[in-house]
């Protein structure tokens, strides 16, 4: 089958129907759903079909693919999610042809087929280099995969704009689900869900209202994120230099200030010097010779360095000093301290 890898996605993060912030019509109609499916042998003896086509429509970012990867978890039913923009073809009759497939696989499989983008059909109608010929079969091709779809399996299609989608296909589904832009209420209580997982201090944002749970979500985590960075920024650690580190004229030309020191041994190393020849480096370290830490066979070898108290972004500032033959690893000096120490990468 002519697929692009993309098209056809896995959903890593399932949540349950229970975790997903529905508003009351569209779970007790879920409901339904579940328990038709469950029953789905006692129906079948009474000639009573199940309604296994259902179109989500609203909002971007408020749950429709949550909800239908839901509805798998609690169907128990493999979930075959389609995204209808990258999956049609230029060459639409090939699109046509596999899309007959994907629909015969999922009513194999008896599983759920998701098509994402549903209402990308309805905008090629207005693209003036599309021919119409062309798409009304391809509406034709779906609309008969639609309605031969074995009751075992069910269509489940979203979209953002439920007013391009053609009404024939809009006839197909039984079950249509709106979603709406949360309430501030819903918000406040999705907010503390997100942020009772984090310490107090790091937990405290600004909260924006009138916006759907996915762009909530991602603006808290943009907060969290900075107070994150911010603390470890701030964060004190213990660095052990051997080398160009301990000259004052380093500390003032790449820190701003002086850093104080004691002085402590390192067992288990020794020192090599190394040539540098990048400008840039030489110009950092004001110095063409660099020693460099590496882990000795020998039980009495040891280094002299001295131990400065450093902060977080002093430190990372340090890891680009661009010395690609060095990387930094957490070690014990003879006085008990766990110090971080740059070393030859083969040292380990």
């Amino acid at each position: 089958m002519a697929n692009h890898n993309t098209t056809l996605k896995s959903k890593k993060t399932i949540l349950s129907l229970e975790e997903l912030h529905l508003n009351n019509e569209n779970r007790n109609r879920i409901n339904q759903l579940i328990e038709e499916f469950t029953y789905i042998d006692a129906l079948n003896n009474l000639n009573i079909p199940v309604d296994n086509k259902i179109l989500l429509h609203g909002h971007t970012g408020c749950g429709k693919t949550a909800t239908a990867h839901a509805i798998g978890l609690a169907l128990n039913k493999k979930v075959i999610t389609l995204n209808l923009g990258g999956f049609v073809s230029s060459r639409l009759g090939e699109t046509a042809k596999n899309l007959s497939e994907i629909f015969k696989t999922a009513s194999n499989e008896k599983a759920i087929l998701f098509i994402d983008e549903f209402d990308f059909i309805g905008k090629l109608r207005d693209y003036d280099t599309t021919d119409s010929g062309e798409i009304k079969r391809l509406v034709n091709a779906l609309i008969q995969q639609i309605d031969h779809l074995s009751d075992t399996s069910l269509l489940i299609c979203a979209t953002n704009h439920l007013d391009i989608i053609d009404t024939a296909l809009l006839r197909r589904f039984q079950i249509k689900l709106e979603y709406q832009l949360p309430s501030k209420k819903a918000l406040d209580i999705y907010y503390d869900g997100i942020l009772s997982s984090f310490p107090e201090g790091i937990n405290q944002i600004v909260r924006t209202y009138n916006i759907s749970f996915a762009e909530a979500k991602d603006l808290a985590f943009q907060q969290i994120k900075a107070h994150i960075i911010q603390y470890e920024k701030q964060r004190k650690h213990l660095l052990f230099s051997y080398g160009a580190l301990k000259s004052k004229e380093v500390q003032l030309d790449n820190f701003g200030r002086e850093l104080k020191g004691t002085e402590d041994l390192l067992s288990g190393y020794k020192l090599t010097d190394e040539e540098i020849k990048d400008t840039s480096v030489i110009k950092i370290h004001k110095t063409e010779i660099l020693s460099i830490a590496t882990k000795s066979r020998e039980e009495n070898d040891h280094i002299k360095g001295l131990v400065f108290e450093i902060l977080g972004e002093e430190l990372m500032q340090i890891d680009r000093f661009g010395l690609s033959n060095y990387k930094r690893v957490k070690e014990t000096t003879a006085s008990g301290a766990e110090v971080w120490i740059y070393v030859a990468q083969n040292s380990y």
